[in-house]
């Protein structure tokens, strides 16, 4: 409503009414993953309830986080409304990556508490892969890894910090800028290993966090899945756009490189063959991959929530 109102003459600028817009679309989203929480957790007691609750307020606060982080680089290059800068640009997914797990692991230290003055403790060793989905957690750790293979792909292929050239005569070279080198790779690589340690230590404080109490262990554990797996598909989600996005800005590059059409002041040297094939292919590969993250986000988990029960049944006890 705030850009529409901006097109049609509303006196505010188009940064705040974007800023508007994207707030209420954020409050729509959060409302709709805390009701649709609370209808798909079987829960029977306040215990459960409460945790659910926490649980999806938490997930809710770092959704929008993520979501903010991917929305305002295309917002700045489309709109220019923000100078982020080249390496702005290129970090501040990971960025809100961080600021998102942050808000996981504010929510996993402040886990309700159980509130009986009777307290029972259920012993159970639990390991890191117990909880977290091995799927996304392995393509969290393949995108990292991929990240390093293209930084250096890439920086070996630059002549420059920020730019790419072809010989085209025996002392002059077309170079083209800008290309995700070193001043780009560099900041997202640092980036990245802080983000996939903090998925890892966010997980870990899923796995210890408290007992919900008043209901069983597969309930309990079900519930550690659940956030284990925002986690972790939070994680892949942005380290795998963000590899996405570097493959896809070298491809383009490496088109113009190849296409050699100029800047408008100078005439360009005319096309080449090996460049333009190169940049189709990394163009192919970023849309693969991208589909392959998107997919991998979105995938329907099939984890259904156990019938919430007490986890000791009532004994007699003989006088």
């Amino acid at each position: 409503m705030g850009v529409v109102s901006w097109m049609l003459g509303n006196p505010l600028p188009l940064p705040v009414a974007l800023g508007a817009d994207l707030a209420l679309l954020a409050l729509v989203v959060a409302v709709g993953l805390v009701w649709s929480d609370g209808r798909r957790a079987v829960v029977t007691g306040s215990a459960g309830r409460r945790a659910v609750r926490h649980a999806a307020l938490t997930s809710a606060g770092a959704g929008l986080v993520v979501a903010a982080g991917l929305l305002l680089p295309p917002a700045y290059l489309v709109l220019g409304v923000a100078t982020l800068g080249a390496r702005g640009t290129a970090v501040l997914p990971l960025v809100a990556l961080l600021g998102a797990l942050a808000v996981h692991a504010v929510g996993e230290l402040t886990w309700p508490r159980p509130r009986h003055r009777q307290r029972e403790a259920r012993l159970a060793v639990r390991s890191v892969a117990d909880v977290a989905p091995t799927l996304t957690r392995r393509l969290a750790w393949a995108w990292t890894a991929l990240l390093v293979v293209a930084a250096v792909a890439f920086g070996l292929v630059a002549s420059g910090p920020r730019a790419v050239s072809r010989v085209v005569g025996p002392a002059e070279a077309y170079t083209v800028t800008p290309f995700p080198g070193w001043l780009w790779t560099g900041p997202v690589l640092v980036v990245a290993a802080v983000a996939l340690v903090a998925s890892e230590a966010v997980l870990r404080l899923v796995r210890s966090r408290p007992a919900v109490e008043d209901v069983g262990e597969e309930w309990d554990m079900w519930l550690r899945r659940r956030v284990a797996r925002r986690v972790e598909r939070a994680t892949q989600l942005v380290l795998g756009l963000t590899l996405g996005g570097l493959v896809a800005f070298a491809g383009l590059s490496l088109r113009w490189l190849g296409l050699g059409n100029g800047d408008g002041a100078r005439l360009g040297p005319g096309p080449s063959a090996g460049e333009i094939v190169a940049g189709n292919v990394l163009l192919a590969v970023a849309a693969c991959l991208v589909l392959v993250v998107l997919v991998a986000s979105v995938w329907p988990a099939r984890d259904p929530a156990p019938a919430a029960r007490a986890p000791f049944a009532p004994e007699a006890v003989a006088a």
